[in-house]
This record gives C-alpha cells, sequence and structure tokens, in this order.
C-alpha cells in the first residue's frame, strides 16, 4: 500500500520542493523509512526489510533525481548500514565457525555454484565475451543485503539456532568478498577503456582525438592495472 500511495506522493512533493535549501524531500523519505521500520519490528519483522522493498520500488523513480539518489545513499552508509551490520556481526559466533567450517566451505560453493548456473548462461545470450561474462556472473554471486536480513529474521524470530545464523552470514559474507576480489584480479575487463581510448570517443568517426585527454586516460589504466596486480 505505502508503494502505491507512497511513489504518487513522492513524486509530487520532489516536483513541487526539489532543490529547496531544507530538502522536504529527503525528509519525507527518511518519515516512510522510519514508518516501515516502525511497522516491521512491531510486526516482529527486520527493519531494514521494507527499507530494502521501497529501495527496490523506487529505484526507476530516483533516476530522474540523481543528485538527491546521492544523498540519501550516503546518509545510509553513514548512518543506518554501519549499525545494521554491527548487529549482525555481533551475533556471530565464533565456537560455531570453528566447528563447522566445513560446511561452511560446501555451502560457499554451492552458493557461487548456483550463481554460475544462473547468470553465465544469461552473459552468454547476451553476447558478453568471455572474460566480461564471468566478471559480470562473480560480481553477482554476492547477496550480503537480502541474505544477513533473512538469517537475521530467522534468529529473531527462533526460527534458527545461533550457530545455524552463524554459518549463514559467514557464507553470504565470503560469497561477497571473495568472488569479487577474484573477479578484480583476474577478469577485471580491462579492454573497455583501452579500447575508448584507441577510438578516441568520436561520434562521427573523424574527430580527432585530444591528446590530454588520452594521457589522462591512459594513467587511470595503468592504475587501475596497478590495483588488479
Amino acid at each position: 500500500m505505502v508503494c502505491f500511495v507512497g511513489i504518487p506522493l513522492a513524486k509530487w512533493i520532489f516536483a513541487r520542493y526539489s532543490g529547496k535549501v531544507s530538502e522536504p524531500e529527503i525528509k519525507f523519505f527518511l518519515l516512510i523509512l522510519l514508518f516501515l521500520g516502525f511497522l516491521a519490528e512491531y510486526s516482529g519483522s527486520e527493519a531494514v526489510l521494507p527499507a530494502y522493498i521501497i529501495g527496490l520500488a523506487m529505484a526507476g523513480f530516483f533516476l530522474q533525481y540523481k543528485e538527491t539518489l546521492h544523498k540519501m545513499r550516503a546518509i545510509a552508509f553513514v548512518a543506518f548500514t554501519p549499525f545494521y551490520f554491527i548487529k549482525a556481526g555481533s551475533l556471530v559466533s565464533v565456537k560455531a565457525l570453528a566447528a563447522t567450517l566445513f560446511l561452511i566451505v560446501i555451502l560457499l560453493l554451492v552458493k557461487v555454484g548456483a550463481k554460475f548456473i544462473g547468470v553465465l548462461p544469461a552473459t552468454r545470450f547476451f553476447k558478453y565475451k568471455r572474460r566480461d561474462g564471468i566478471y559480470t556472473t562473480l560480481l553477482m554471486s554476492t547477496g550480503l543485503t537480502f541474505g544477513t536480513i533473512l538469517a537475521l529474521y530467522g534468529l529473531t524470530n527462533k526460527y534458527i539456532s545461533n550457530s545455524q545464523y552463524s554459518v549463514n552470514v559467514t557464507v553470504v559474507i565470503l560469497s561477497a568478498v571473495i568472488p569479487t576480489l577474484i573477479a578484480q584480479k583476474f577478469f577485471f575487463p580491462k579492454n573497455v577503456l583501452r579500447e575508448r581510448v584507441l577510438q578516441g570517443e568520436s561520434n562521427d568517426g573523424n574527430k580527432k582525438i585530444n591528446i590530454i585527454d588520452i594521457c589522462s586516460k591512459l594513467i587511470i589504466i595503468k592504475y587501475i592495472k596497478g590495483i588488479c596486480q
């Protein structure tokens, strides 16, 4: 109901008050998040879950207001996200991890393997190059936000034990870190920026290449290559 009512109301508020010094559009969106968080806590769910859903619902809307989106992202990363992950991490049992290390490895392989089965054929369908397809698949292996939400919800409502919660959260975190490191190290699509430099990013094919622009981009390529190595 909030999506059907809140999104049209948000469009009206953003169109009318966007650009004001007091930024009432951001306050309105934060009010929606606090209200949804209260309803979630009152119903026994996780407060972050409705925020996740409303973010998906309004993703297309915020494309029209990218500056506001950047501000909202900064507020979320500074004021909300750290406390959520601190809470989720503080409930992990180190003893449970030591006793279930083999299970963690198996579940991690299953999770990443399932992503390869689901994502890699799609990259082939859209004619991605092999390197780019593997890079995209590895980056899609993560499920950090929704995975921790489900695990925390299960622990809070006694559906899973603390040991099961610890295993689930660890697998989710590892699936976000390890594939990303592998993708950046071995499959980073360095050819994309190099091709743009060689083509000069010309629209008509006859535009002269800016020497300063090429030099700056070559420096960026060298910097990226140094990070990947």
